[in-house]
């Protein structure tokens, strides 16, 4: 059964700096020829008979599948990624990029960066969860071909010609500058929780397996602020810093780390601590279903 060609997410005229030509030429024809390529390169490979085939043409099929199928999912992405009118970044995506860049600055500098060192080229650039360390990373990609194996792509920049050059002709810069102007940050996130919630699972703790563990609470900087207590036996520490306070931890350490309600704020720090080779849980439910079953607190001034 062949694979269809999505719909654009958005309203063409309403993205900020990128024509309603250029976006629909890109869709129609760029997009839909990696569908339809996709497909026609399908039908060949199911009329082969595999062990009589020559290599070559086996080969040349494949290579040509894989480029296919990378461009039609790039491409989704891409479109995913853009909005007309987009809402500010929230804050828990403003701390995800934060602890894995240093600051949303420092990610934005080197992601634009790389987009415009790709003018005159082709490629991609690539926002990716990198579950191995629970961290994001920008990508570099081209020939639809490259990727980090493992990781999981949340932010898609194209930096193929066809992308801008209807709008901006040679100037790539002023189209990579445009992009960022349109992305849809609330989609970015959802993907980023989805990401990070699907790998974690199984370092889940309960309330019972935290006995003897060092016991941290990772609530990010705003909401400890305005908090009045911990879970009794713990320390706060800034997850926007865990890659400076997790290194002072001893490898092999238990340690449970615990946020609001045990989404990916400590899913994801839970992981970047097992990366450093400490045995990091998070706890389940955080510590809003701590306090509501009534479990022990301590005063937020008592914490070290």
């Amino acid at each position: 059964m062949d694979t269809s060609i999505q719909e654009l997410p958005f309203d063409p005229t309403a993205l900020k700096g990128l024509s309603e030509k250029l976006l629909s030429s890109h869709h129609k024809n760029n997009y839909g020829g990696a569908v339809k390529r996709l497909n026609a390169i399908r039908a060949q490979l199911a009329g082969l008979g595999f062990a009589s085939v020559p290599g070559f043409q086996l080969n040349g099929l494949k290579r040509e599948e894989l480029i296919a199928t990378n461009s039609m999912l790039l491409h989704e992405l891409y479109f995913a990624s853009l909005v007309g009118h987009p809402l500010p970044m929230v804050p828990a995506m403003d701390l995800a990029l934060s602890a894995s860049f240093g600051s949303v600055g420092r990610w934005r500098e080197e992601f634009v960066a790389m987009g415009k060192a790709l003018a005159g080229g082709s490629g991609w650039v690539l926002l990716t969860f990198l579950p191995r360390e629970g961290m994001l990373v920008n990508q570099w990609a081209a020939d639809h071909t490259h990727a980090l194996a493992g990781g999981i792509p949340i932010l898609a920049l194209d930096m193929y010609e066809h992308s801008y050059h209807m709008d901006f002709g040679a100037a790539a810069g002023a189209y990579v500058d445009a992009f960022m102007e349109n992305i849809d940050w609330a989609k970015v996130y959802e993907r980023y929780q989805t990401a990070v919630e699907q790998h974690s699972e199984a370092l889940g703790a309960s309330p019972g397996d935290i006995a003897g563990a060092t016991l941290l609470d990772v609530r990010r900087a705003g909401m400890f602020e305005q908090a009045d207590a911990l879970v009794e036996g713990a320390r706060w520490r800034d997850p926007k810093d865990v890659g400076s306070w997790g290194a002072e931890l001893p490898p092999g350490s238990d340690v449970v780390v615990y946020c609001v309600y045990g989404h990916e704020v400590g899913r994801a720090t839970a992981m970047r601590l097992r990366a450093a080779g400490v045995n990091a849980s998070f706890l389940r439910g955080g510590f809003d279903a701590w306090k509501a079953e009534g479990r022990p607190l301590q005063s937020k001034g008592g914490h070290a």
